[in-house]
């Protein structure tokens, strides 16, 4: 994931960080935007296309929402998310990020593909975290690779239809003479917890064969611990066991307790804030004028992404 010296990358002008304000991340792009456009059109080439950034930060959680919404008005992509949250012991500043990103990124959820959820609060190594995602998003990948054995393997197409399903997935693995470890890793991996409601669109699979001395996980011991999905994709011949799931539910109870911990905050922040020393009422002087001027109503226009990204950042401040 070293992106230092990648031959694709663009530097926005005047790009010199957000200090965790996400509406000036968005206002540094949509200076640029004409250029990031471009950027994207000509060199993100390929049809499967994940944006990753962090949760708490302000040019990540400012801009990766929109940007992803955009390439996903392509027909021709599929987007999907790798997003972190942030530890609940980082600021309140990136807490709150943190909160305003999920509010843009769930209505876009139908329109995306797999959205993967990473939880700093799981590890107190951080960057073991991107690690782990990285080995096993490439482990997925590879299942293409795994020998053909008579008992079926997940194809192509199966790979294609869980990377495409909207909703929250996971992706974990185990050693081969780990296979009793793995629905431990669950809950406990690098993941934000699952939702107890036990809501999932599709299970993938892949496992090694069975052997004289060692079996096989049964998919209903998957079901048991994730819940009943619409579909399973099983696979065999591989040399470690890889679980994939698909469309699961958005961590609201995650979500919940990140409102209330920024709500138990707010007050303190908010006095911190304040100016003692002045205070001016909010008059408006103009109320009372009548205006005599008529102004006809001009028909709406369509809005050009720099004034979409504008819009999203003067709501964000209501």
């Amino acid at each position: 994931m070293d992106l230092v010296n990648s031959p694709n990358k663009l530097h926005i002008k005047n790009g010199e960080g957000a200090s965790k304000n996400r509406d000036k991340a968005k206002e540094v792009l949509s200076e640029s935007i004409d250029d990031v456009l471009e950027t994207l059109e000509n060199q993100i080439t390929e049809k499967y296309v994940f944006t990753v950034f962090s949760l708490g930060g302000g040019t990540g959680s400012g801009c990766g929402p929109f940007l992803s919404s955009v390439i996903a008005e392509n027909p021709d992509k599929k987007v999907g998310l790798v997003i972190i949250l942030p530890s609940k012991e980082e600021s309140l500043q990136a807490r709150i990020n943190a909160y305003e990103a999920l509010s843009e990124i769930i209505p876009l959820k139908n329109s995306l593909g797999s959205i993967f959820i990473l939880d700093n609060n799981k590890r107190k190594d951080k960057l073991s975290i991107n690690r782990s995602f990285s080995g096993l998003f490439d482990s997925f990948i590879n299942i293409g690779d795994v020998p053909s054995s008579i008992y079926g393997v997940i194809d192509i197409a199966e790979q294609k239809t869980l990377l495409e399903t909207s909703g929250v997935a996971m992706i974990h693995k185990v050693a081969q003479n780990e296979q009793s470890n793995l629905l431990a890793t669950v809950n406990e991996g690098i993941y934000a917890t699952i939702e107890p409601n036990k809501k999932i669109k599709y299970i993938g699979l892949s496992q090694p064969e069975a052997k004289e001395d060692k079996g096989t996980i049964e998919i209903s011991s998957v079901i048991d611990v994730v819940g009943q999905p619409i579909d399973t994709y099983m696979g065999y011949g591989n040399s470690e066991t890889v679980l994939y799931l698909g469309g699961m539910s958005f961590p609201k109870t995650y979500i919940n307790s990140l409102a209330e911990s920024i709500k138990s905050e707010q007050e303190k922040a908010e006095k911190a804030m304040e100016d003692d020393d002045i205070s001016m009422d909010n008059l408006n002087f103009l109320a009372n004028r009548k205006s005599t001027v008529v102004v006809e109503k001009e028909p709406e226009k369509q809005m050009s992404m720099r004034e979409r990204l504008l819009a999203s950042r003067n709501k964000s401040k209501k």
